[in-house]
């Protein structure tokens, strides 16, 4: 999903949570998105730890202690670019099936492009797509 899409199910549904997968570090020193017009605030959830980005052995864990979901809601994941937030919905998913079925219900979604999109040609973010791209609400902490 995009994230203008998200967005969208985001300030419009109670249902619908952002779960931001990047480290501690990113959210300080990149920003994080407003959730100012979103019915749920931003869940916070390292995917991995900076510098050394070692992975949260715990992550579903850690995640649904600071949940309190139905069984048809949906969660939808961010970072920087796409690919660990892809990675921890399929991890969600899959912890879901295996150890919280009370939830099968739950779509677990990747927010395509992340927080601060591709590398644009000259190895800059922020330019071709992303959550910042699409003047989507963010700040700085």
């Amino acid at each position: 999903m995009v994230p203008e899409e998200a967005y969208e199910k985001l300030i419009s549904s109670t249902r619908c949570f952002l779960v931001d997968v990047r480290s501690k570090a990113e959210w300080s020193f990149v920003g994080i998105p407003d959730s100012s017009q979103m019915k749920n605030d931003v869940i916070f959830c390292e995917w991995a730890s900076f510098p050394k980005m070692e992975r949260n052995l715990e992550f579903s864990e850690n995640l649904f202690s600071q949940l309190i979901l139905d069984d048809s809601d949906s969660i939808y994941f961010l970072c920087r670019s796409g690919a660990r937030s892809f990675n921890a919905a399929l991890e969600v998913t899959r912890f879901i099936q295996e150890y919280k079925t009370e939830f099968s219900g739950v779509s677990c979604l990747n927010v395509k492009y992340g927080f601060e999109g591709d590398l644009s040609a000259d190895f800059k973010r922020g330019r071709i797509n992303g959550w910042k791209h699409s003047n989507l609400p963010w700040q700085q902490l």
